[in-house]
């Protein structure tokens, strides 16, 4: 493992690589199914690579445990369709932002899974964070069919199945180490979306847009997330929550820099609300437990 100095640099990377998520999907000529499935499967082989390199066993401990595990990845390719689906019909901008109300919607769902009892504060901070997600769709909402108002309801969707993935992997498989419970999603992932790929489109695909693929599968799926997990396991929960909240202010000015997206003032202010609870609520449940 990295000497404890590198820690907060590795998180730094790991964040700036995912932030890169939206612009390869725009860049990739695909559909979100086909993007998934392709990324999916250059990760589960880039994971394999890294774990032959640590000399680590693919297996896990029993039947039970892989049921569980594909089932999960389940939720994590049903998570990526409607995040990479989301982006595509409305910004990147819209996509993140509404996405990153996963940690209130998971701190909402936490108490089905504990014996703790949801707190008057964390459905106060629920509904501002409703409030900045209505402030994002605007005068959109008129308009029910409009590009924003339906990528922000696609990206809570997908909040909502990440929430789910989350909640079941900690309460349910933590004793699985990280890099197998993402080896085999990734796995389960290529395998659920293999029928439904648009191979005709894909073998269109020019060289750059090939590249671009490998790069999202490599790059910033395995390599990305593999040194995201190494911070959880080194560093403070509350710290990576914090920081984690860089990621999508640096994926909207990525994608002003390299897609000329540029987000109107409010998608800006309510997205802006959206990570002030989000960020508030990670860090005020790191510090209760």
């Amino acid at each position: 493992m990295p000497h404890s100095r590198f820690n907060l640099p590795i998180l730094y990377l790991a964040i700036f690589i995912l932030s890169l998520t939206g612009i390869f999907v725009k860049l990739i000529p695909l559909d979100a199914v086909s993007i998934v499935q392709l990324r999916s499967l250059i990760a589960a082989f880039g994971l394999a690579f890294i774990l032959c390199i640590q000399k680590r066993s693919f297996r896990l401990a029993a039947l039970k445990t892989y049921i569980g595990v594909y089932l999960l990845g389940l939720l994590l390719g049903a998570h990526w369709v409607t995040f990479f689906h989301s982006m595509q019909i409305s910004t990147v901008a819209v996509g993140i932002l509404s996405v990153f109300s996963f940690p209130m919607i998971t701190i909402l769902l936490e108490p089905l899974f504990t014996k703790h009892r949801l707190k008057n504060g964390d459905i106060v901070a629920g509904v501002i964070m409703l409030t900045g997600l209505l402030i994002m769709v605007g005068h959109d909402l008129t308009a029910f069919q409009g590009p924003v108002v339906q990528g922000v309801l696609w990206g809570i969707l997908s909040a909502l199945l990440f929430s789910l993935r989350i909640l079941f992997q900690k309460y349910r498989f933590e004793e699985v180490s990280s890099d197998s419970l993402m080896f085999h999603q990734v796995v389960a992932v290529a395998l659920m979306l293999a029928l439904f790929v648009d191979y005709p489109q894909v073998s269109t695909l020019t060289f750059q847009g090939l590249i671009n693929l490998g790069l999202l599968g490599i790059f910033i799926t395995a390599g990305g997330h593999t040194l995201y997990v190494i911070s959880l396991k080194k560093l403070p929960a509350k710290s990576v929550a914090l920081i984690s909240c860089l990621q999508p202010m640096l994926a909207v000015v990525f994608a002003w820099y390299f897609l000329n997206e540029i987000p109107g003032l409010t998608v800006l202010v309510g997205g802006g609300i959206v990570l002030s609870v989000a960020a508030y609520e990670s860090l005020h449940k790191r510090r209760s437990v």
